[in-house]
């Protein structure tokens, strides 16, 4: 008897214990299951406070660039406006002077004005602005000319004449800007007695056409960051150029963008240098029109004049013979100059790039903050 009381206490004992332990799994369970849920809601309150930390330092950042972008384009459209009345009345001089001292001072004014522009221009299409000089339909040899006229150094171009190839008026002024920066590279980074060569070849949907010079070869490393900015990999915004910003690339890049054409560098070329390339695609091409006679119609020449009968002298009322001033003789027109190469620093050099630039300097500039885009 005492035994099978024993045994019902042990089983009562056992029973209690086990009723106890399965309780406390229970409670365990609950506490760790809050405690994963406030767990969750912590980092849920921690992932929403940093996606609005986010929010609110990309929004002052949009609103940093956008300042920024501001400033610069009013002070860079400020620039190209200056500039480009400044450029216009030196080319006016040098059309009054092409004949006299002036001639040469002007010329030089007038190359310090057009790199103002080239860089102020750059720096308006870095920040939203569209260029604003217009040409119309050019020559590719002219728009070459125009593009040297941009640079220093530009007598170490040299560039053969383009053929009757044209580039559509609503591409002109972006391709000589992005030539220009091409053609500057290229004579900053070679020697100062060296030659940088400009060609043209013909793909079978484009015209190219190639920068090449004999300077050191870009390096792998800096080749590889142009090849970014090109396709639009890289495009840093304007508060992010660094103290010394290299902006050149980038504004090509833009404009191929968004003109139609492509740019594009490789190294080494056959000079141990870089070569630089531009490619314009079919549909910004065309044809110089070329002056006709209307059909039906001969040009004679009219046969001289025979000269007036000589009448009598006329004298004053005291009888004496009215002494006449005598003629100016005509300015004797100048020969048009025979087609040489391209030597630096010969006048020749200046002639060419004045006369290739003026067409766009002659067109009214517009204001680019009411200009329609392209």
């Amino acid at each position: 008897m005492i035994e099978l009381i024993v045994t019902a206490v042990a089983l009562a004992l056992a029973a209690a214990g086990v009723g106890s332990a399965v309780r406390q799994r229970r409670v365990t369970e609950r506490v760790r299951a809050k405690a994963r849920r406030q767990a969750a809601e912590h980092e849920e309150r921690l992932a929403q406070e940093k996606r609005s930390s986010r929010e609110r330092v990309d929004e002052a950042r949009r609103e940093s660039v956008n300042v920024a972008r501001a400033a610069v384009r009013a002070f860079a459209t400020s620039t190209v406006q200056r500039a480009s009345k400044l450029s216009s009345s030196i080319s006016a001089g040098v059309r009054r002077h092409v004949s006299d001292e002036a001639y040469a001072t002007l010329v030089e004014i007038d190359h310090v004005a057009q790199q103002m522009l080239l860089t102020a221009s750059g720096y308006a299409v870095l920040a939203g602005d569209r260029l604003s000089r217009r040409w119309p339909t050019t020559r590719l040899t002219d728009l070459v000319r125009s593009a040297m006229g941009r640079v220093e150094g530009y007598q170490r171009v040299k560039h053969p004449d383009m053929e009757e190839i044209s580039v559509e008026s609503r591409a002109v002024e972006a391709v000589i800007h992005a030539l220009a920066v091409l053609l500057d590279n290229a004579l900053r980074y070679s020697p100062p007695n060296s030659t940088v060569h400009v060609s043209l070849e013909h793909g079978a949907k484009a015209a190219i056409l190639v920068v090449d010079d004999a300077g050191l070869r870009m390096e792998d490393e800096r080749l590889t960051w142009a090849h970014e900015v090109m396709s639009g990999e890289h495009r840093a915004d304007i508060t992010r150029l660094g103290a010394y910003p290299q902006t050149g690339l980038r504004v090509a890049a833009l404009l191929a963008d968004e003109y139609g054409f492509r740019v594009d560098v490789q190294a080494p070329n056959i000079y141990g240098g870089t070569r630089a390339v531009l490619v314009l695609p079919n549909d910004l091409l065309t044809t110089a029109p070329q002056p006709q006679q209307p059909a039906g119609r001969t040009v004679t020449q009219a046969p001289p004049e025979p000269p007036a009968p000589k009448g009598p002298e006329p004298t004053t009322a005291s009888g004496l013979k009215v002494r006449k001033r005598a003629a100016r003789p005509a300015p004797a027109a100048r020969p048009a100059p025979a087609p040489a190469p391209v030597t630096p620093g010969t006048p020749e050099v200046a002639a060419a790039w004045m006369a290739g630039s003026r067409l766009g300097r002659e067109t009214p500039q517009t204001d680019p903050s009411t200009e329609e885009g392209h």
